[in-house]
């Protein structure tokens, strides 16, 4: 079988392809350019249109076009439903990929059914194990051979030694459509040796943020002239059409007018026939300078500059040791960015090199490495984040605790010891961790990543504390995370091998139980506590109920209940029922006590409520008779009442014995919910 090399720079906002020829990197025109736009439009018939087109198509239906998927790469939360179609942001980016392999093999002149392609991604520095997990994911299910991943600096660092042979300590600052990487790099391009020292970001930073700002800026102009609310489409007035294709063309005059000013001190913008305004169409006139930008963008400057600040202080060496500065992405080319970057490293970045295809001609680089069989430990990258295991300190908080730092190299292996909580306990989970987001110094567990869980079971019973569990954490040089679990008395030994961006299914270790959660949406839920709520419940169900084993049901209530999903282990579904709830109204639990003992009269699982509210009810007096039919009917009530407006005495009342917790405020809401789930299942 044939064979063709490529590297691939999956992009924010475009998408590059890169291979040799004849010795010397060579960009493959991906949709008659250099670039694909990393967009994917949903066509009525449910097909699929890739790039430019699909920019083009999305202008006038912007509901039905996905672009910037990439920032939320790795988040199982993520779901684009369009046109009876439901796509994860790791599905958009096989359908890029695929594109880019087609496209390839036609411009080689290359049969798909006689020729495999392999493939080297990049990916920000800055990525978690997950998404890294998924990219890998994406370029497999387009058909290519993934024969590495590597992060996006190092490939940027590799393309500027080879081409300007820049050596010693190499600053990148890679700023994308989405995200932000810093890294430092000791870098010999004689030896083709590059080795990452440290790296810093922000995932969710970029060329979007600095768009959106500049979006939000027109429209207030727009309603400035027009007096027209254009904040929904019901408030506009305008019909879906026209509403959408408003919304299409000013991004598409916004990320111009974006990439212009980079050029330019001044742009003029008009739109002609924007929207139907006073019997005719409305032409968009506005003029904006670069000061104007810079103004309306200082708050993402100032978020870069401490990030890059803060990354440059933590360094054991001093700013003037750093031999070379290398910008990449295209927002590097914002000139606020490079100056506020000069600024802080006293140095002049190079201007000569091309940002926007820097990493794409570095992964073609190390693409030619890795299929020729040269040695390739000259290419090392490290990792960006902390692994460990959820353990419970003394405090009896659960804590992340380290065993792969981060900065290691790739591949490496740690191990360490733990010990058993319980008297006699046969099994240990362990439930993996990788630090979150600027969260490296932080132990409590709610700021770190789930990243999956093993079950290491035939323990010895002993007294707590006495057994020896080793466990022991690998990388290899793909980056696939391998860990390994072991009691020393027995030599029992437990090993996964994390490939999946979700939890492992443990076996059922207590009789399975539905529970209903009841969530007060009535007017004084409004704003913060909402959201706060929101965010507890989503932490509910993603790492506090093992859905392998129970099943959890969702009712609302206000003014009255409504029944949002039956007992159900989709925890899919559950995200969308809690993201689209809203508040109004009053506080009806009554009907919503009724309607879960309803639910629950049908199972023959353990039954459990959970109701959480910031008030009384409207009629406490007939609450308390319903929990009580409720208890009466093998139904455990668990009440949680949150600020000034929830009686202590009337929680007590309401929930089952020890059943009852007072909150202050909604934000300690994911605090109780643990506290109830394992009060719970301590006594099952």
């Amino acid at each position: 079988m044939d064979t063709v090399t490529i590297g691939i720079d999956l992009g924010t906002t475009n998408t590059l392809a890169c291979y040799m020829k004849k010795g010397k990197p060579t960009l493959v025109k991906l949709d008659d350019a250099k670039m694909l736009r990393s967009a994917l439009y949903v066509e009525p018939d449910g097909s699929f249109t890739i790039g430019y087109d699909a920019m083009v198509k999305g202008t006038g239906d912007p509901d039905n076009l996905i672009r910037s998927s990439k920032t939320y790469m790795g988040d199982p939360l993520k779901q684009y439903k369009m046109r009876g179609k439901s796509l994860t942001p790791t599905d958009v980016a096989a359908e890029i990929l695929r594109q880019v392999k087609a496209t390839v093999l036609k411009k080689l002149k290359k049969s798909e059914d006689d020729t495999a392609v392999k493939a080297v991604i990049t990916v920000p520095a800055y990525f978690s194990g997950k998404q890294k997990t998924e990219t890998k994911k994406a370029g497999e299910r387009a058909g290519l051979e993934v024969i590495r991943i590597i992060t996006e600096p190092m490939a940027a660092a590799v393309a500027a030694g080879r081409t300007k042979e820049l050596k010693g300590k190499l600053l990148v600052v890679d700023i994308g459509g989405g995200t932000f990487d810093l890294s430092i790099l000791e870098a010999d391009p004689l030896n083709e040796e590059y080795k990452a020292i440290d790296t810093a970001g922000d995932r969710r930073l970029g060329g979007d943020d600095f768009d959106q700002l500049l979006y939000d800026y027109f429209l207030e102009r727009l309603s400035e002239k027009t007096g027209m609310d254009f904040s929904t489409l019901a408030a506009s007035g305008l019909d879906e059409k026209d509403y959408g294709s408003l919304r299409g063309r000013l991004a598409d005059a916004v990320e111009g007018t974006k990439v212009a000013l980079s050029e330019s001190t001044e742009e003029e913008v008009s739109i002609a026939n924007l929207f139907p305004y006073k019997g005719s169409q409305y032409t968009f006139d506005i003029v904006v300078d670069r000061e104007q930008f810079d103004e309306i963008c200082q708050d993402l400057y100032q978020k870069i500059s401490a990030k890059l600040e803060k990354f440059l202080q933590k360094q054991p060496f001093s700013v003037e040791q750093i031999d070379s500065v290398i910008l990449a992405g295209g927002s590097c080319y914002i000139p606020r960015i490079r100056a506020e970057v000069e600024r802080l490293v006293h140095k002049q970045a190079d201007t000569e090199l091309s940002l926007d295809t820097l990493v794409v001609t570095g992964a073609c680089i190390v693409a030619e490495h890795e299929s020729s069989g040269i040695e390739t430990k000259g290419f090392q990258d490290i990792v960006s984040h902390s692994m460990g295991i959820e353990v419970v300190n003394d405090e009896g908080k659960s804590v992340l605790s380290k065993i792969l730092p981060k900065g290691l190299p790739y591949p490496c292996e740690q191990t360490r010891n733990y010990t058993t909580a319980v008297d006699n306990q046969k099994e240990v989970e362990l439930n993996i961790y990788e630090a979150g987001s600027d969260a490296e110094e932080i132990p409590d567990i709610r700021c770190h990543d789930l990243y999956g869980s093993i079950t290491l079971g035939g323990i010895r019973p002993a007294p707590k504390g006495k057994p020896v569990i080793t466990v022991t954490f690998s990388y290899d040089e793909s980056q696939t995370l391998k860990v390994t679990a072991e009691d020393q008395d027995t030599h029992i030994r437990q090993e996964i091998l994390i490939q999946e961006n979700k939890r492992v299914a443990l076996k059922p270790k207590q009789p399975p139980i539905d529970f209903m959660l009841l969530l007060d949406t009535s007017g004084s839920m409004m704003g913060n506590p909402l959201t706060e709520a929101k965010k507890a419940c989503y932490a509910l169900i993603d790492g506090m109920l093992d859905f392998s084993v129970h099943r959890l049901g969702l009712v609302s209530f206000a003014n009255s209940a409504q029944l949002l999903l039956s007992p159900s282990q989709n925890k899919q579904d559950m995200c969308n029922k809690i993201a689209g709830l809203s508040a109004q109204g009053g506080t009806d639990m009554v009907s919503a006590l009724d309607m879960a003992d309803r639910v629950l009269s049908n199972t023959m699982h353990g039954k459990v409520v959970i109701v959480v509210s910031d008030g009384d009810p409207y009629s406490p007096g007939d609450t308390l008779k319903t929990a009580q039919s409720l208890r009466s009917h093998g139904v455990r009530v668990v009440a949680i009442g949150v600020g000034r407006g929830v009686r202590e005495e009337f929680l007590r009342q309401l929930a089952d014995k020890g059943d009852a917790y007072k909150l202050d405020n909604m934000n300690k809401l994911e605090a109780a919910f643990r506290t109830a789930i394992s009060a719970i299942m301590e006594k099952i």
